[in-house]
């Protein structure tokens, strides 16, 4: 009996360690952000609750038995759509706060128990996500106007180039004319045959 009283004690005494929450860092994805959260012991699934608050677009999660240095948690490196973090110690729990320009409709947590590490993944609304997919598109866009116009001007060099060449050879008298044709020609060939066969192709 006094054995089992032991045992029991003991386990409280593992159990209610105060964990000590020393980093965080925030990645930004398409459809929402990964949040992870380093603490020195491995964190319990009891210990983490989360939630979305619509009115004021802050995601709230407090750690239970868990404490932090705020100054140095609300240090960390911001990504888009997150806009500010603030951090809360009560004693008995820290909670971290996450402004977001986003709102979010679902979160997970993931507990990796090997590294200490707490993985917190915020996802966005489908209407949001295919919006960021379709405000990508223009750019694409124009980045291909950008190397058409390129390719363009490349082309229209060499015509020209080629063009003055053999008119230089075609003002020469017939017992002086020499590469310039020939050359002339060749870049006109050139130029055709690319703007023809290559960018035709790639159309």
């Amino acid at each position: 009996m006094k054995r089992s009283i032991l045992i029991l004690f003991l386990l409280n005494i593992v159990f209610s360690q105060t964990k000590q929450i020393s980093q965080i860092s925030i990645s930004s994805k398409k459809n929402g952000i990964s949040i992870n959260i380093l603490s020195d012991i491995a964190l319990d699934k009891s210990q983490v609750t989360g939630w979305y608050n619509d009115t004021n677009s802050w995601y709230y999660m407090t750690i239970h038995n868990a404490t932090g240095d705020v100054i140095a948690l609300e240090k960390t490196r911001i990504e888009y759509p997150v806009s500010n973090i603030e951090i809360v110690n009560t004693g008995e729990s820290i909670q971290i706060g996450f402004k977001m320009k986003l709102p979010v409709e679902d979160f997970e947590f993931y507990f990796d128990d090997s590294s200490s590490r707490l993985l917190v993944a915020l996802r966005f609304p489908l209407s949001n996500v295919l919006a960021s997919i379709e405000a990508e598109r223009p750019n694409r866009s124009n980045k291909k106007n950008v190397d058409d116009n390129r390719s363009k001007s490349w082309i229209k060099g060499l015509y020209f180039t080629g063009s003055s060449i053999v008119g230089v050879g075609l003002l020469k008298r017939n017992n002086q004319k020499g590469w310039e044709i020939p050359v002339g020609f060749s870049l006109i060939l050139i130029a055709y045959c690319y703007e023809q066969f290559i960018i035709y192709k790639a159309k």
